[in-house]
């Protein structure tokens, strides 16, 4: 990466639109924070009167007016139920075979012909290699259909800014825990499958669906819940809702006592 130029990270979240600018630090061997930006829209997208399309769009024109991109490389992020991500192990087996043998996986793997989706793989860390051949490697399979991959691109393309790369949301945890939590451990680069490293347990809830992510670096489990903050909030509503119902019949008013408050 040249060094007057960074990334952007954006979310298109519910609520609003998230960014953060980061560049390389020489020094120190890692990424820096130079700025974010944090732009809440009027309403949140899924409200019935929203227009979601009109929302992101004047977000993104307010991100650019104050923010410089051009020369900036830009990644965004989508939510993890929206594509696939899939963890394997297979036997000792040559290490130019493995496009191979992950090409098998994906067929098998992949609820969809390989020509409607967009797919990747990665060989995890802490494989060891002997002779020529992967012992204990561990490969995660990604994917997302190419429609979804279009639709996450549309609110950019609309206005006109590049995008450069796109990634599921939970494999963006787990590299911010690689990056800033598991660093040491991932420096060893073989994993003891006898005597494994600590994992971290991330529930990252969003408004409309959590992501629940376990990983030691080296192994990763994810899954993508369609349960969020709404639903919690909704569901707190609902006795209150429900009392007054029962008052309002009743013909008397609520007893302050017997209100329901969410704390």
């Amino acid at each position: 990466m040249a060094a007057e130029s960074g990334v952007w990270g954006i979310d298109i979240g519910h609520c609003a639109l998230k960014a953060l600018r980061c560049e390389y630090d020489a020094g120190r061997r890692k990424p820096r924070i130079i700025s974010f930006d944090y732009i809440e829209y009027p309403k949140i997208l899924s409200q019935p009167d929203a227009n979601p399309e009109q929302l992101v769009r004047e977000a993104l024109a307010k991100f650019l007016a104050r923010n410089q991109v051009g020369r900036h490389r830009v990644a965004v992020s989508v939510p993890g139920q929206n594509g696939l991500a899939r963890f394997f192990q297979f036997p000792p087996l040559e290490k130019k075979k493995v496009p191979q043998r992950v090409l098998f996986e994906a067929r098998q793997q992949i609820p969809f012909p390989l020509d409607e989706v967009v797919w990747d793989f990665q060989v995890m860390d802490g494989a060891n290699e002997l002779d020529g051949f992967l012992l204990d490697a561990e490969v995660g399979l990604f994917a997302m259909k190419r429609d979804q991959v279009d639709r996450a691109l549309a609110p950019f393309l609309r206005s006109d800014l590049e995008v450069h790369h796109i990634q599921l949301a939970p494999l963006c945890v787990v590299n911010f825990l690689a990056d800033h939590l598991l660093a040491e451990v991932l420096k060893a680069g073989v994993f003891d499958a006898d005597n494994p490293p600590d994992s971290y347990v991330v529930l990252n809830v969003g408004t409309d669906a959590t992501d629940l992510i376990i990983t030691n670096g080296f192994r990763i489990w994810q899954r993508s819940i369609p349960l969020g903050g709404n639903h919690f909030t909704h569901e707190g509503e609902a006795p209150a809702k429900s009392e007054k119902r029962c008052d309002v019949k009743m013909g008397k008013p609520a007893s302050p006592s017997k209100r329901y408050h969410l704390s």
